[in-house]
């Protein structure tokens, strides 16, 4: 099938949704910077370096997607970005694809092609980022700021271009190293392997319906971690619960039966290290 041109409508649609997020997170950028752009609205544009880096992070992401998609020959709408009055100022980005593709084959490509893509310059963002960073004291009583979560590959990339910190101190992550942790943030969350996020995809491609048990056992778990720690995982959760907690089956075809060769199987694999690389369980946990 070869992917229609896009209606001016979409087209439209997707160029504001872009705009809109690009002001979000610029403000956003120039609240992380230490500015106030409501009070000054020339700092502003302070906030350019992150919101640059992160657009250009998931901007990425939704091209892995779309462009799979097209290789497969899967008709795929353009990506809406979605903008947020939030500490990173976006919901994200997604493609919703109209119609599931019936290649089992074509679904795991789409699927992983987006995390992939968008894990590479997140990476690169964060080294960048951690170089542009300072180590500061904190006063353990001042309850002021929030502690951001570390993953293994976060930890990994710190140690190597990090500043070591000492008793008392802590790294004070620039706006361009933020923009880094949030990519690997939505890396982690967009290959948990449930629903109709791309580990979703991902998951059925390999296990066919059999992967509504993982998908379940992972709703449990977000409701364990919920209760442990980050409350956004609730959220969550509750999101997927809403949305549909199953991935659908895709329409039936010969390929849909198909399984799928030993070079996706790898993948698979990569794909399991890569989420325990980026996953972290409490993302987000008040100083102090």
């Amino acid at each position: 099938m070869i992917s229609s041109p896009r209606p001016l409508r979409e087209k439209v649609l997707s160029s504001v949704l872009f705009f809109l997020t690009a002001l979000s997170t610029t403000f956003a950028g120039a609240l992380l910077a230490g500015k106030d752009p409501l009070a000054s609205p020339a700092d502003f544009w302070s906030g350019l370096p992150y919101s640059l880096t992160l657009l250009f992070i998931l901007s990425a992401h939704e091209a892995g997607h779309f462009f799979m998609a097209r290789h497969h020959g899967v008709d795929s709408p353009l990506p809406w970005f979605i903008p947020a009055p939030t500490l990173v100022g976006t919901f994200g980005a997604l493609i919703r694809l109209p119609r599931l593709p019936g290649s089992r084959l074509a679904l795991f490509d789409i699927g992983l092609a987006g995390p992939v893509a968008g894990l590479v310059p997140s990476i690169l963002a964060l080294a960048a980022g951690i170089e542009m960073s300072s180590v500061v004291g904190v006063d353990p009583g001042s309850g002021k700021g929030m502690i951001l979560g570390e993953s293994l590959l976060f930890k990994g990339v710190e140690w190597i271009f990090g500043v070591e910190n000492g008793p008392g101190q802590t790294l004070l992550l620039s706006p361009v190293g933020f923009a880094g942790w949030v990519g690997l943030l939505v890396t982690a969350l967009n290959l948990l392997p449930v629903a109709q996020l791309d580990g979703g995809h991902i998951s059925y491609a390999l296990f066919g319906k059999r992967a509504r048990y993982v998908s379940w056992g992972l709703i449990l778990a977000m409701g364990a971690l919920g209760a442990w720690g980050w409350k956004g995982w609730w959220i969550f959760g509750g999101l997927i619960l809403l949305l549909g907690p199953v991935h659908p089956d895709p329409r039936e075809s010969a390929e849909s039966e198909e399984d799928l060769p030993l070079s996706r199987k790898i993948w698979g694999v990569l794909a399991a290290i890569i989420l325990c690389l980026v996953f972290v369980p409490d993302p987000l946990r008040p100083a102090g």
